[in-house]
């Protein structure tokens, strides 16, 4: 029932890995299977340790949001239990093993008292508003379940929280929190993930695990790539020494090593000095070839591509999501739509690509225009049975063009998808492979216009550095939806902010004023404001 604290907490820490050697293929080099044997105790851990692994979404049922988070608590649900079975004389001390004055003790130092509103604030950092709390889990989809089961491991307060891409299902609003919230934790957080700018801001010590080998790291990500640069400069040029006096010494040897007796007994102090320089080589930390992804644009076309006027949408009678929406979109286009989820920023795309029509107003679009949408969803929609070769082929057979596997294999190996990988069905790839496998038939349209919903869900850092370099060479406009800071950073030269709907009052679009580091800030402003950081911390031991 009592989980002793850790005598001295580790820092938050976070797992990296690099690409492979198969033209930037990702190696499943075991992030996520570490994660689970420290979770199974594989990985040798104090067996007082309160372990929490943050994998899958929680079961849905009739219980509600707010219910299933306070439950997760099994020692204050416990209590509570036997407190009950107590007062009504179900039970006798004896038979509880506990006296009811301990268990109040007990439910006091856990400050159970304070729970629901523990419970619920959290829930509201992670984007549940009141009436969502209230809503059963079984009416959730599953990126909301995922942020249940975060509130539950966040509630609990873990001696050891092991999250895996926490912020896959997370918008700016949550991701932000989170961070604050991970700032102020005052146990040990082993962390797998893809954004940079959350990796700086939480971690204080990075593990990077690379070749089947576990390289640890003081300080954030950026000082571990810091620090790592330095340490292979002085790798390399150790190298580089050792590889000249090796050389000098077996020309030596071979000049001198069956001459005069003298020469060749210094031949022999040589070869014994050579064997211990080559027992001491310096393992070089060398990174495989670069990913370079290209996203080629079609022909320019004369603004606007896209205008927007006066457009109300909603897909519910008497329910509007948006109103009144005036803006346009054109080849020079770099803007990033950020908000809660649920305010409606995938619609935003449906609308610009005409999968949706509004209810008022009206979309025209240049009659050229060809636009590339990249969408989770699009994943699912693959046939899973094909190979990657087999799907590029029939894009090609479908528009007349020849459909050569020479070129096929050829072009999707620019993204990654070589050799033996290209062959494999589809359903066999990992989410990132099946991206790059999305990213191919984006690059293969050669859009005017790229709109792109949570690219980065599934990819390693390195690929999406190298799909920000793409997108900033394609030249014409992109409309992204993302939480991923660097992506914004790197592309966005415009914010549109969305607020979902309150009420009878539908959701809004709002151009802001300023940098993703100034939206984030108003973002914290607003934390501090509804005391959203503020979570009692319940002892989890005596």
């Amino acid at each position: 029932m009592q989980h002793p604290p850790i005598s001295n907490p580790a820092p938050v820490q976070c797992l990296q890995c690099v690409k492979g050697p198969d033209h930037g293929n990702v190696w499943q080099v075991g992030k996520s299977t570490l994660l689970r044997a420290m979770a199974k105790r594989v990985v040798e851990i104090p067996s007082f340790f309160h372990v929490v692994h943050v994998e899958q979404e929680c079961n849905g049922d009739d219980r509600t949001a707010l219910q299933t988070v306070m439950e997760a608590d099994e020692e204050r649900e416990w209590l509570l239990k036997v407190e009950r079975e107590l007062v009504d004389e179900e039970i006798t001390e004896e038979e509880a093993g506990v006296t009811l004055n301990d268990v109040y003790e007990r439910l006091e130092a856990l400050d159970s008292d304070a729970a629901e509103s523990n419970a619920a604030t959290i829930l509201a950092g992670l984007g549940f508003d009141a009436e969502m709390m209230q809503q059963k889990t079984k009416e959730f989809s599953g990126g909301w379940r995922m942020r249940i089961s975060l509130g539950q491991a966040l509630f609990v307060r873990p001696d050891l929280l092991l999250l895996d891409e926490p912020t896959n299902h997370l918008d700016v609003f949550a991701c932000t929190w989170l961070e604050q919230f991970l700032a102020q934790w005052d146990k040990t957080v082993v962390i797998v993930s893809h954004d940079r700018g959350f990796l700086n801001r939480v971690t204080t010590n990075t593990i990077f695990l690379h070749r089947k080998r576990l390289w640890y790291y003081g300080g954030s990500y950026d000082t571990f790539l810091k620090v790592r640069a330095e340490r292979r400069a002085h790798s390399e040029s150790i190298a580089k020494s050792q590889a000249r006096r090796t050389s000098d010494l077996k020309n030596f040897i071979a000049r001198f090593g069956h001459g005069h007796k003298k020469m060749a007994r210094q031949a022999q102090s040589r070869m014994k000095l050579l064997e211990r320089i080559q027992g001491d080589n310096v393992e070089l930390d060398y990174d495989d070839p670069y990913l370079r992804l290209e996203f080629p644009a079609a022909q320019r076309l004369p603004p606007p591509c896209i205008s927007v006027m006066n457009v109300s949408f909603g897909y519910e009678d008497n329910r509007l999501l948006y109103e009144d929406l005036n803006f346009g979109i054109d080849c020079d286009s770099r803007v990033a739509i950020v908000g809660p989820n649920g305010a409606g920023k995938s619609t935003m795309l449906k609308l610009l690509e005409a999968d949706v029509i509004p209810v008022t107003g009206g979309i025209s679009r240049h009659p050229k225009l060809r636009i590339a949408k990249f969408t989770q969803h699009h994943l699912e929609m693959f046939d899973l049975e094909l190979d990657s070769v087999t799907h590029m082929r029939n894009l090609q057979s479908a528009v007349g063009e020849p459909d050569s596997m020479e070129e096929a294999r050829k072009y999707l190996g620019r993204f990654g998808l070589s050799g033996d990988l290209a062959l494999r069905p589809i359903r066999t790839l990992s989410g990132g492979q099946k991206s790059r496998l999305a990213f191919a038939e984006l690059a293969w349209r050669q859009p005017h216009i790229l709109l792109l919903d949570e690219p980065t869900n599934h990819l390693d850092i390195e690929t999406i550095e190298a799909m920000a370099m793409a997108i900033n060479k394609f030249e014409g406009g992109v409309v992204l939806v993302s939480h991923d800071e660097r992506l914004i950073q790197l592309c966005a030269d415009e914010l549109w902010h969305v607020e979902r709907r309150q009420g009878d009052k539908p959701g809004s679009l709002t151009i802001f004023e300023g940098s993703f580091e100034e939206y984030r800030d108003m973002l914290q402003n607003k934390f501090a404001e509804q005391n959203l950081l503020h979570v009692g911390k319940g002892a989890r031991a005596k």
